[in-house]
């Protein structure tokens, strides 16, 4: 069963929803849109490559920061957090902040109940760290 077949799976198995997208590409990613306690709301990706020996975990949409007055200040608290945060990575791409995370598969089997938990441990992050976002954006 391919690694795909098997998050496919685990999520219908607990009722979970999630867009399927397959791209031209080859690679296969779910997503869905998951709003925050305090008012935000991101999109969480888990996409799998051509091979499904790697699949990137993403939550999209965190934050929108594009005066460039404030891109010092962005990047600086970017750098804190992937100091501070051993798995979770915070990026900025043309102001739009992200999280990321990366799991090499090889050629073993998916755990989709692992996968599912370190999601959640990026969605957490993610969460904690947004108001620090909301701060610099609407400063």
């Amino acid at each position: 069963m391919s690694n795909v077949a098997v998050f496919r799976n685990y999520l219908q198995s607990r009722d979970i929803y999630m867009e399927e997208v397959q791209e031209e590409s080859g690679g296969v990613f779910f997503r869905t849109r998951q709003g925050f306690d305090n008012g935000g709301s991101v999109v969480i990706v888990a996409a799998f490559n051509e091979l499904q020996d790697i699949v990137d975990l993403q939550i999209l949409g965190l934050a929108s920061i594009t005066n460039p007055l404030k891109k010092e200040s962005v990047h600086n608290l970017l750098n804190e957090l992937n100091f501070n945060y051993r798995f979770s990575k915070f990026l900025e791409v043309e102001g739009n902040i992200s999280a990321q995370y990366s799991i090499h598969l090889g050629d073993k089997v998916l755990d989709a109940e692992f996968l599912m938990d370190t999601l959640l441990m990026l969605l957490r992050s993610a969460e904690e760290n947004y108001p620090k976002f909301m701060k610099l954006q609407w400063a």
